[in-house]
C-alpha cells in the first residue's frame, strides 16, 4: 500500500530511500507490503498503512480515505497497490513508535503538495506509485476548485465527513455478522456457472457408483452438493473473517454519497471512491462491493430502511454499479 500524508499546512511527507535496482536514491510516498501471518492470512491494508506511515516517518494520522487500488505492473505481475490519503497527523510516541526494518535508511523530507506535483511533472520523482498518488491528489484539489469549496486538501481526506459534491446521501451504523457474510458468499460462489457446472459433473460422475453401493463415491457425491450449491465456500469465508472484530460485530457507520463510501468504527476509518469499485453484487439481501483485488465490503441491506434503501440504489445506478435486476 501507498499513502499521501499531508500536514496542517499542506506539505506532502515524502521519504529518500537508496533503490538497488534503480542504483539510486528515490524520493517517494510512503508504502510498503502486507504482512502475512504463518497460517498464510494477509495483513489487512487498512491496517498495514498505518503501521507503514508510522514505521517510515514516525507519523500518525487520525483521519484516513482510500484513494483506490490498482495493478503494478499487470504485465508481469498481480500486485496490487491501495492507496490512502492521510491527514490530521500527529507524532508517534516514542516509547510505542513502530520503526523501519532494519535495512531501512530512510530520510523524511516535507514539500509543499504543489511543489511535490511540479517534482513528478519534472522527472525529479521517478517512483510509480508516488505519481500515481500525486496525480490523484492534483484532481482531488482541482476538483475542489471547480466546484468552488475552498478546504485543505487535508480536510479532503475527511473519512466521514461532508461530500464536496451536493447530492444524495444516506448515513447508517449497524453491525455485521458472520451469519450474513456466509450467506453472502455461498450466494455468490453459487452464481458462479463454472462453479455450478462443477459440482453437477461431479455429482453425476459419482451417481451411479453410489447407487452400486461404493461409499468412496458417496464422499465425491457429498463434495459435489456442497460445491454446487456454493456451500463450500462457508469454511474459507468463515477462516478468513473469524479474526476481523473490526467487521465482524463492531458498530460500523456508513455514510454513501456521490463521492463515494465512507466509513469508521473504533478500529479503522476509511473512504472509497466510486471508481475504485468494478461491480456491485446483490446477494442474500446484502450488498457485495467488488473491487480489483476481490470483494472488499459486505453491506446488509437491514440497515437501511425503503427510503435510504431507494437512494443506495440511486445512487449505484449514477455510477454505473446497479446490481443485475435490482430496481431503482
Amino acid at each position: 500500500m501507498a499513502i499521501v500524508a499531508l500536514d496542517a499546512e499542506d506539505r506532502v511527507a515524502l521519504v529518500r530511500q537508496w533503490r538497488l535496482p534503480a542504483d539510486a536514491a528515490l524520493l517517494e510516498i510512503p508504502a510498503g507490503g502486507l504482512d502475512v501471518a504463518d497460517d498464510g492470512t494477509k495483513e489487512d491494508p487498512d491496517v498495514a498503512a498505518r503501521r507503514e506511515l508510522e514505521e517510515e516517518t514516525g507519523l500518525r494520522a487520525r483521519t484516513w480515505r482510500k484513494l483506490g487500488v490498482f495493478y503494478t505492473a499487470p504485465g508481469f505481475t498481480d500486485e496490487s497497490m491501495h492507496l490512502y490519503l492521510a491527514a490530521d497527523l500527529e507524532p508517534a510516541e516514542e516509547d510505542g513508535r513502530q520503526g523501519p526494518d532494519e535495512d531501512e535508511r530512510l530520510i523524511l523530507e516535507w514539500r509543499p503538495w504543489q511543489d511535490a506535483v511540479a517534482a513528478a511533472d519534472r522527472g525529479e520523482i521517478r517512483d510509480a506509485k508516488s505519481i500515481v498518488g500525486l496525480f490523484w491528489l492534483e484532481r482531488l484539489r482541482r476538483d475542489q476548485d471547480t466546484t468552488g469549496t475552498a478546504v485543505s486538501a487535508g480536510a479532503a481526506a475527511a473519512a466521514t465527513g461532508a461530500s464536496s459534491t451536493v447530492g444524495e446521501s444516506v448515513t447508517v451504523t449497524y453491525q455485521m455478522t458472520m451469519g450474513e457474510v456466509l450467506r453472502a458468499t455461498v450466494g455468490l460462489s453459487r452464481r458462479s456457472n463454472i462453479v455450478r457446472f462443477f459440482g453437477l459433473l461431479m455429482v453425476a460422475l459419482a451417481i451411479v457408483p453410489v447407487m452400486n453401493g461404493d461409499l468412496v463415491s458417496l464422499v465425491f457425491l457429498a463434495l459435489g452438493l456442497t460445491i454446487a450449491t456454493g456451500w463450500f465456500a462457508a469454511p474459507f469465508a468463515w477462516w478468513m473473517f473469524r479474526k476481523r472484530p473490526d467487521l465482524i460485530g463492531a458498530d460500523t457507520t456508513l455514510t454513501m454519497d456521490d463521492d463515494g463510501i465512507g466509513s469508521g468504527s473504533d478500529f479503522a476509518k476509511g473512504r472509497t471512491a466510486w471508481s475504485t469499485f468494478r461491480r456491485v453484487h446483490e446477494v442474500a439481501d446484502c450488498f457485495l462491493f467488488d473491487t480489483a483485488a476481490g470483494v472488499s465490503m459486505v453491506l446488509p441491506k437491514r440497515a437501511f430502511t425503503d427510503t435510504e434503501l431507494a437512494v443506495v440504489y440511486r445512487l449505484l445506478d449514477r455510477h454505473g454499479l446497479l446490481p443485475s435486476g435490482a430496481r431503482t
